[in-house]
């Protein structure tokens, strides 16, 4: 057998990969049951397989056992140009296989819309991410594979985000957050992107637990941001060798390859806190007829506090944490890159924002059908760089047939979102971004919305995604209303950003530079006033310290 194709290569590779620490020495029995057990699980994946006579999707051929290892993205590489290659080579549907593991490639928008939304009721779990469930990542909404339990989350969140009480909230919260988002640009104009973060964990914050942030350096953003970039790292499908080998998990901590298990551990306890912390916060405010109106203290109210119940409480607020926050900082950064690298969509914003909304106050959440060029700009932003642009992977739970191809149970399947958003048959010039696409004219019709495909599919829409688009526009809006938002100037040289995204499967630009200036005095003034009608409020942060959650 070649080097390439042996079971204990594969493991030491994929180990190293993850930069791993491994043992130096391993007994020769460890070695030969390590080689033994991985075959044992190739094949029995194989054989429980209905197979009917079909063929997968088109794709690359494998090595024995082993099967597509060689075929899954790279470390550090970006997972949707790495699955690119695939619609060029094998067309809109593609998958390869690894260890027994089925990976379906969604080339093409009507792939997926058919698979996860036509035939939602066998393509709407999760899959069985080995790595991400050690942690509890299974436990969140967003992953819980489809089932009653799902649905009970589901309903959890809908009936609280729909309601006429909460939806006023989220709104007032909004635009408080955002005025205050302007009055930290104006006292410190080089910290954009900490201010991004900020916000956004304010926002989400207030909207789930009733919590009020610190100004600077809350320890519940910083908790919640922690583990926000873990999740990133346990659900990126194929990182993790536990992921096509489950059997890992079960192998004592010194055997080989089996360093993530460490990684888990730390990742779970950093999990639990960010769940059960900021729950018994609420119980605690509540208790004492302080508590704020939120998503957690409706949810407490209106279905009770029952072991099942609290446990649902718990993980659909991190839900909400989850598709609130870091996806609109990755959105609302975004939007700050594109400014910088399209000076002229800033310009023609301000003129709508001037025309229709005036110097005399900052725009709000009523203004959006008022504002048809701004919230252009917030679809383009989707468009430019979907925030998760290989989507969450969906999951069949029964073996299906799809033009001709066998979709075998337990496949993942991973719709390429960046793509069907930058397809130039689709959209005209799809690198530049270009607000103009959205709104239809007389001699131009608008381009699909991105939203179609950037917030999930079927039953597995995100669930909160108005009240995201609703923070992305507010931020926007008054942000371009008041400021003008500059590359920096340094030693005399204009620092030109570089448009790059990190990998992950929640992706956002690499670092860069970025100032903002008021774009006049009138309009430093307005910033300054408005602290008048949002004062900032006493920060929770010593009452969450006081929390006793273990």
């Amino acid at each position: 057998m070649e080097l390439k194709t042996n079971p204990l290569y594969f493991a030491l590779h994929l180990h190293a990969r993850q930069r791993l620490r491994t043992m130096t020495s391993v007994s020769s029995l460890s070695l030969v049951v390590l080689a033994i057990t991985a075959v044992f699980y190739v094949l029995r994946r194989l054989l429980t397989s209905k197979g009917n006579g079909r063929p997968l999707p088109p794709g690359p051929k494998g090595v024995p056992i082993l099967g597509n290892i060689n075929d899954l993205p790279k470390p550090g590489e970006l997972e949707y140009q790495h699955w690119l290659k695939f619609k060029d080579q094998y067309g809109p549907i593609s998958s390869i296989t690894v260890m027994g593991n089925t990976f379906v490639i969604i080339s093409d928008p009507q792939v997926a819309q058919e698979l996860m939304r036509d035939r939602s009721n066998i393509h709407s779990s999760r899959p069985g991410m080995t790595f991400s469930n050690m942690v509890g990542w299974n436990n969140a909404t967003a992953l819980v594979p489809y089932s009653n339990t799902w649905k009970l989350h589901r309903t959890n969140v809908t009936k609280v985000a729909s309601a006429n009480t909460s939806i006023s909230m989220f709104n007032k919260v909004q635009e408080t957050e955002a005025a205050h988002f302007l009055l930290n640009l104006l006292d410190r104009p080089s910290d954009v992107l900490e201010h991004v973060r900020t916000e956004a964990g304010s926002v989400i914050l207030k909207i789930t637990y009733g919590y009020t942030t610190k100004r600077e350096k809350d320890p519940l953003v910083s908790l919640a941001n922690s583990t926000m970039m873990e999740f990133k790292e346990a659900t990126v499908p194929g990182k993790w060798i536990v992921d096509v080998m489950p059997f890992l998990r079960h192998l004592p901590d010194w055997f080989p390859a089996t360093g993530f298990k460490k990684i888990a551990r730390s990742m779970t306890e950093h999990l639990r806190e960010t769940t059960d912390k900021p729950y018994h916060f609420v119980k605690q405010q509540m208790q004492a007829k302080k508590a704020r109106t939120s998503f957690m203290s409706q949810s407490i109210e209106q279905f009770g506090t029952d072991p099942e119940m609290e446990f649902v409480h718990k993980w659909s607020a991190l839900a909400l944490y989850l598709g609130g926050s870091d996806t609109s900082v990755s959105a609302i950064i975004t939007f700050f890159l594109a400014m910088l690298v399209f000076p002229d969509v800033q310009k023609k914003a301000q003129e709508e924002l001037d025309r229709v909304i005036g110097s005399e106050r900052l725009p709000i959440s009523a203004d959006l059908p008022r504002l048809p060029y701004i919230e252009a700009i917030m679809k383009e932003t989707h468009r430019w760089h979907p925030i998760i642009p290989m989507g969450i992977p969906h999951s069949s739970t029964e073996e299906d047939i799809y033009r001709g191809y066998r979709i075998p149970k337990g496949a993942m399947l991973l719709p390429n979102i960046w793509w069907f958003t930058h397809d130039p048959a689709v959209y005209q010039d799809p690198m530049a971004f270009n607000p103009d696409r959205h709104i239809t004219t007389a001699t131009h019709k608008a381009e699909p919305d991105p939203r179609n495909f950037s917030f999930g599919f079927g039953r597995r829409i995100c669930p909160g995604r108005y009240v995201a688009d609703n923070a992305i526009f507010m931020t926007i809006a008054q942000t371009l209303s008041c400021f003008d938002v500059k590359k920096p100037v340094v030693d005399g040289k204009v620092v030109e950003p570089d448009v790059n995204f990190r990998p992950g499967a929640i992706t956002e630009p690499m670092p860069f530079k970025v100032e903002v200036r008021p774009r006049s005095k009138k309009h430093e003034d307005l910033v300054r006033k408005s602290e008048e009608k949002y004062p900032w409020e006493e920060s929770d942060a010593d009452d969450l310290e006081s929390v006793r959650w273990k």
